[in-house]
């Protein structure tokens, strides 16, 4: 692409995950204030290098797997994972190879911050979420809830979200703006790449190459942290079988380009 021509890898976002194991000072295998979606949660024994991937898995947990904390507040049905970098990035070109797993269950890629304490619970702010690409890889579930070509859909959305920010009330004060594209294959029979152009002016999402969508940049001036994760989105999509776990999300690599100054 010829405006990467003035473009730097940032070793500190970029990874080939050609190691043995996940570099913890680049990558955090774990959230203390995003511990999942129930009745999901993230559990780092899920996260594994192999075959130079990174692989996050989902699983079902039968119930006297589950803790009882993560029990009473309707989590651990199911056990997913969550990778995000250890540092926040303002601007770039962001791109991941990706297979998704063959399950109804959400492969993201995406970039957020929900503020640091205190100012998270004080009104009057925005936390900002863009999410570079969101695709699953079934069409449909035991509770018929899944949108139409869901296993060939690609989502990109940006998220503001008001102030006080809550974990467990984030779907309050959203202002989303969705772009969603069906393609014709779906996401888990080969790789492909999704990226994102971030810059003061615009943002603009790709997906092998295609520009899919380009909105001006009004609101996401502020550092955020890079995430890679799997999610089951039961209010949106439904839970997933259970003969289609557990089911592997791959990531070949992630890199980022940014300019010099």
């Amino acid at each position: 692409m010829t405006f990467l021509k003035d473009y730097r890898l940032d070793p500190r976002f970029s990874d080939e995950f050609d190691a043995a194991t996940l570099d913890l000072t680049k990558w955090d295998d774990s959230s203390p204030q995003w511990i999942g979606r129930a009745p999901g949660c993230f559990d780092r024994r899920n996260i594994r290098l192999r075959n130079g991937c990174l692989e996050l898995t989902a699983t079902m947990q039968q119930p006297d797997e589950i803790p009882p904390l993560y029990r009473a507040r309707g989590m651990g049905a199911y056990t997913t994972a969550y990778v995000t970098a250890r540092e926040r990035v303002l601007y770039g070109y962001f791109e991941a190879r990706f297979q998704a797993m063959r399950a109804n269950v959400c492969n993201a890629f995406w970039l957020h911050d929900p503020l640091d304490p205190p100012a998270k619970y004080r009104e009057g702010d925005f936390s900002e979420e863009i999410d570079i690409f969101e695709v699953f890889g079934r069409r449909d579930t035991p509770e018929g809830m899944a949108e139409p070509n869901l296993d060939r859909t690609y989502f990109t959305t940006l998220h503001r979200l008001r102030t006080p920010y809550v974990e467990a009330c984030v779907g309050l004060h959203n202002q989303p703006v969705r772009h969603q594209q069906v393609m014709p294959f779906d996401f888990t029979e080969d790789f492909h790449v999704g990226a994102l152009l971030w810059t003061p002016d615009e943002l603009v999402w790709f997906l092998d190459g295609m520009e899919l969508f380009r909105v001006p940049n009004l609101h996401y001036h502020r550092p955020l942290r890079l995430n890679i994760d799997c999610e089951i989105m039961q209010g949106w999509t439904g839970l997933p079988r259970s003969e289609d776990l557990p089911a592997r999300y791959r990531i070949d690599y992630v890199r980022v380009y940014r300019l010099p100054q």
